[in-house]
């Protein structure tokens, strides 16, 4: 069964702004020992929290909406239900267009911190931090692999939906059953709970003449 379009539009924006938020402290890390002047220090990085606030949610987003549709399948069209299949040109357009959000991501990130500190980014290789080639090779690298990751976990999260969605029903039928029933639904039932009597109500209690003695 192939991923629909907009599931996977979602995924890419998640795995762009996953690997953006990656690709922006790899490439203040890198260019620390790379390049003699790299812009991204001395500057506050506010966007990267707010980046990762956002891949987090459509990520959130993404875990309710595909539990829902796999309860609908298996509730529906149980029967129908395929095996996922990995398909090669899929996967790298995937990777492609999360790699191109996360090559406009960083810039614009930088951007943002560049004018929340008061010294607003002029150049492209400023956004990058400090060189270009640098940061864009820095950025595919880390956007390629959250993408790659991101894709594999949705792979095989749709190949063992109906396995999850078995372990969610069993979990939630032993919650449902847990509760136990009054006493007034049992008796209604047929059935009389009998309750063990404790120590002192037996040494308390008064014992009857015997049947004998009446015959």
């Amino acid at each position: 069964m192939p991923v629909g379009f907009r599931t996977l539009f979602s995924l890419a924006l998640c795995a762009a702004a996953a690997g953006a938020a990656l690709a922006h402290v790899a490439i203040d890390a890198v260019g620390d020992f790379a390049l003699a002047n790299d812009s991204y220090d001395h500057v506050a990085h506010s966007s990267r929290g707010l980046v990762s606030g956002v891949a987090l949610f459509l990520a959130v987003l993404l875990a309710a909406r595909g539990l829902r549709i796999c309860c609908e399948i298996a509730a529906f069209n149980r029967s129908r239900i395929f095996a996922s299949v990995r398909r090669l040109p899929e996967a790298l357009g995937f990777a492609a267009a999360a790699v191109a959000g996360s090559v406009t991501l960083v810039p614009a990130m930088e951007w943002l911190d560049g004018r929340l500190a008061g010294a607003p980014v002029l150049a492209l290789n400023e956004a990058f931090g400090g060189s270009i080639l640098l940061g864009v090779i820095t950025t595919i690298v880390c956007a390629t692999a959250v993408a790659f990751f991101i894709y594999s976990v949705a792979c095989w999260l749709i190949s063992h939906r109906d396995s999850i969605v078995t372990i969610i029903v069993t979990l939630l039928r032993r919650i449902a059953n847990g509760v136990r029933a009054s006493v007034y639904t049992l008796t209604s039932r047929g059935f009389t709970p009998r309750r063990r009597r404790a120590p002192n109500a037996l040494r308390l209690c008064k014992r009857g003449p015997p049947a004998l003695l009446f015959a």
